[in-house]
């Protein structure tokens, strides 16, 4: 039997969280993290269903019903802060297989993480373009990245510390440098192939999606959320 292929997004939101608590219900603007990252899916070109995948039914709660939202109660194993997100994202394409008996077969999976709640929907659109016509096993957003491992960053070899990346003649300023990219969490766009089969978080066939600084602040902590607030009251000043 010919299975469909579909697009899924995942909306991974598990309760435990380090650096700021219960940070996927985090309000931003009277709206959840969670809630706005369901928001910007619904707005995206080609995306057939969404997984919300989460261990607390707060947050399974804390988005609305619809009629693309499959919501997936999380096992305890996949949600300690030890655990990779593979073994999730495997979870989520199994579960909505066998939900639909296997008359679907997943093509691809956009990872959509709350906790980026500056991004548009403009952005994945044309990241999920890039993707269908470049065909890699993972599309990953990046922006530029404030250090330089060929300049400004340390590791320890041996007994002495050297620059994390070396080349035959070493760049007298920052900008003689290669450019290097920092990942964000804006999207993540993964093939079928890398996550079922090569299993491996940045496969050999992956590609970038460059995306603005301001866009691509990631919450892990209080001084994230105030420089999301300050972007926010900016851009309000600036209508």
């Amino acid at each position: 039997m010919h299975k469909k292929e579909i697009n899924l997004a995942l909306i991974a939101a598990r309760k435990g969280s380090k650096g700021v608590k219960n940070k996927n219900l985090l309000k931003i603007k009277n709206k959840s993290i969670t809630r706005i990252a369901f928001d910007i899916v619904l707005k995206l070109n080609n995306i057939d269903n969404v997984i919300l995948s989460s261990d607390s039914q707060e947050i399974l709660n804390s988005v609305p019903n619809n009629k693309k939202l499959i919501k997936l109660k999380r096992k305890k194993k996949l949600a300690r802060d030890t655990t990779p997100m593979m073994p999730v994202m495997k979870d989520a394409i199994s579960h909505f297989e066998k939900l639909y008996k296997l008359k679907y077969q997943v093509k691809s999976l956009v990872i959509i993480d709350p906790t980026s709640p500056l991004r548009n929907h403009t952005d994945i659109n044309s990241a999920l373009a890039l993707f269908k016509k470049k065909r890699p096993d993972l599309l990953v957003s990046v922006h530029q990245a404030q250090h330089n491992p060929y300049f400004s960053i340390l590791e320890k070899k041996g007994n002495f510390y050297k620059l994390s990346k070396s080349l035959n003649k070493e760049p007298g300023s920052r900008q003689l440098a290669p450019d290097a990219y920092e990942v964000n969490t804006i999207v993540w766009i993964y093939s079928r192939k890398a996550i079922m089969k090569i299993a491996k978080r940045i496969p050999n066939k992956t590609i970038i999606f460059k995306t603005p600084k301001e866009r691509s602040i990631d919450i892990d902590n209080q001084n994230d959320i105030n420089l999301i607030n300050f972007y926010l009251k900016n851009n309000e000043k600036k209508k």
